[in-house]
């Protein structure tokens, strides 16, 4: 758990929330509510960031690349 993350419980008559203030590094389980349900974090829909095109240009090389690589093993 990293600090500032927030988790929700899961229970719909609950439904309590906390903020991590301390980092925690063992275990990897969620944490359980006072109430015994598991508490997830929210969920947060994923932020689109257009490409500058010069990222387009290297993207292509690198498949091509790829691909290259690919036939010399194989025929070899």
């Amino acid at each position: 758990m990293i600090v500032g993350q927030i988790y929700r419980c899961q229970n719909l008559k609950c439904h309590s929330e906390v903020q991590v203030i301390k980092s925690y590094a063992t275990g990897r389980q969620n944490p359980r509510c006072c109430c015994g349900a598991e508490m997830k974090k929210p969920y947060t829909p994923p932020v689109l960031r257009e490409l500058p095109s010069e990222m387009k240009v290297l993207i292509g090389h690198k498949s091509m690349n790829i691909k290259i690589l690919g036939l010399l093993c194989c025929s070899g």
